[in-house]
Order: structure tokens, then C-alpha cells, then sequence
């Protein structure tokens, strides 16, 4: 049940990401802001909280975060790959790819830093 929620959150992006390219909102201020790069941004940032969350604290700090920031992007790659193959309207885009790696990233350097914390007043 824990992992309910990191896969409901990658459905949500899979949705969002292989949505045609005309629902998409297309007006100047949109390009100007990079709001879709912030979009990616938040998405994994939020995905990577939700798998860090549901891996609960079976192993340590080094192997959970390698391993979820290495599952985001290559669960981002695999979103740019599929929207190359599978869609007229979609493309792959590196600097896509490259926000996904930030947000995930961000989130995991804030993990990171509170667990070190949490862990060396444990000690």
C-alpha cells in the first residue's frame, strides 16, 4: 500500500507527458517563464519524495537516494523515448530530461541533509 502513491504519481506524469501536444497551454508568457521546465521540476521533485517516503527505512541513506534519483531519471528517459515513438505532437528533449534530474535531485539533496541530521542526534 505504501507504494500507492509513487504510482499513482507516475501515472499522473506519464498522462500529463504523453497528453497531445495541442492540450497543451501555448501563449507567450508560458516560453518566456520556462513554466514547463518548472513543470518538470516539480513533478519529480514530488515524485522523488513520494518513492523516498514509500522505500520506508530498511537500508541506508546512500543506496535509497542513488537509487531513486537513477529510477527518476531513467523513469524520464523512458517518458522522452515514448514521446518520441508513440507521439505525433510530443519529442524528445534533452533539457527535459535534464529539469526531471534537477527536481528529483533538489529533493533528494534536501532528504539528505535532514536524514544526516535526524541520524547524528540519534547517535
Amino acid at each position: 500500500m505504501r507504494w500507492l502513491l509513487p504510482m499513482v504519481w507516475a501515472g499522473v506524469i506519464c498522462y500529463l507527458s504523453l497528453m497531445p501536444g495541442g492540450d497543451l497551454p501555448d501563449f507567450d508568457l508560458f516560453h518566456l517563464l520556462f513554466i514547463d521546465k518548472w513543470v518538470h521540476v516539480f513533478l519529480y521533485f514530488m515524485f522523488s519524495l513520494f518513492l523516498l517516503q514509500a522505500w520506508g527505512r530498511e537500508n541506508s541513506f546512500i543506496l535509497k537516494s542513488t537509487s531513486v534519483l537513477v529510477f527518476c531519471i531513467v523513469f524520464g528517459f523512458v517518458i522522452e523515448e515514448l514521446q518520441e515513438t508513440y507521439t505525433t505532437t510530443r519529442h524528445f528533449e534533452w533539457l527535459d530530461l535534464f529539469f526531471d534530474s534537477i527536481g528529483a535531485g533538489v529533493y533528494i539533496f534536501i532528504w539528505l541533509r535532514r536524514s544526516s541530521k535526524d541520524f547524528l542526534k540519534k547517535s
